[in-house]
């Protein structure tokens, strides 16, 4: 991501209860640079240990990311969360590492059109929460920022096209955009979808690789509130195309079916659950394929 400057207030860090609040030291004005813990609900997701994708803590057990983070493979075993985190090599007090309890990829994901970008993690304990490790506000459901309105992009992606990560939170703010503009600004590197994807961009800014997963956030009533995951942009992250994300509030049934246990694929109890919802059309792989008895334990009868 491109931007400019962040300033730190000088009043100490305070933290009021309930979702979408940052702590008052952290404001921001135009930043490349995010102070620290300037986004609590900012997580790391992980393989081996090193970068992937962010996402954004959405409950005390509960993190939202893309699907096609973790397309390649659907296991919660093959990934780890971290909260609190500033350097994404380097370490905060309040940093802590969380492995997978479940793992919820979007069945109507393809990474052919990009849809239904949107993928739901279910830790193994709960977050501690604080100033610096805090939830971010889901919005209601087919609701829809504002065009115009002055949202926020964060993560430790790229800096320029081809360059090498971020070490230390980026942020970046973006104007959101209308379906319209972005389907002609984007068009040609492929369908922006009205219902399920929102868009973002222009003034030298944007997303880029590193920062998929990662949440998109306006202030609403004084508190943030979700309204996008970045998903895709230009391969080369050039800020004369825009970023897309997936459109949060075209998810929520989704989001609140697969929290309740009634998801297609592993919703049911945390020790026997299918953690991709395509286990039913694997199920007679069961016997000799150990990457799908792995992820399918439920329906493989292995739980």
């Amino acid at each position: 991501m491109i931007a400019v400057v962040v300033l730190i207030g000088l009043l100490g860090p305070s933290f009021i209860e309930g979702c979408g609040q940052k702590p008052y030291s952290a404001r921001v004005v135009n930043g490349e640079n995010a102070s620290p813990h300037a986004w609590p609900w900012q997580i790391s997701l992980r393989v081996n240990g090193q970068h992937i994708c962010g996402g954004s803590l959405i409950d005390a057990d509960w993190v939202v990311t893309a699907a096609h983070c973790v397309d390649r493979n659907p296991s919660p075993s093959g990934y780890t969360v971290v909260v609190g985190a500033h350097h994404r090599n380097g370490h905060t007090q309040v940093q802590e590492e969380f492995r997978l309890r479940q793992l919820f990829k979007h069945e109507g994901f393809s990474m052919r059109h990009l849809k239904n970008d949107i993928a739901l993690i279910q830790l193994e304990r709960p977050v501690k929460m604080s100033s610096k490790v805090n939830t971010v506000c889901l919005p209601s459901s087919g609701s829809r920022a504002k065009e115009g309105a002055q949202c926020y992009i964060t993560g430790w992606g790229r800096t320029v096209g081809g360059g090498n990560a971020a070490d230390i939170l980026q942020q970046a703010m973006l104007p959101v955009r209308s379906h319209s503009d972005c389907a002609r600004v984007n068009g040609r590197l492929g369908t922006v979808e009205q219902n399920s994807m929102i868009c973002a961009g222009g003034q030298g800014k944007g997303g880029c690789q590193g920062d998929s997963g990662g949440p998109f956030v306006c202030n609403e009533g004084g508190r943030w509130v979700l309204r996008g995951v970045v998903s895709w942009g230009h391969s080369m992250c050039r800020t004369d195309h825009y970023t897309v994300f997936a459109r949060i509030s075209n998810f929520i049934g989704w989001i609140n079916t697969q929290k309740s246990g009634g998801g297609g694929g592993g919703g049911g109890g945390s020790g026997c659950f299918d953690s991709d919802p395509r286990c039913p059309m694997y199920a007679r792989y069961c016997r000799y394929d150990q990457g799908v008895r792995r992820s399918c334990m439920k329906t493989c009868r292995l739980c």
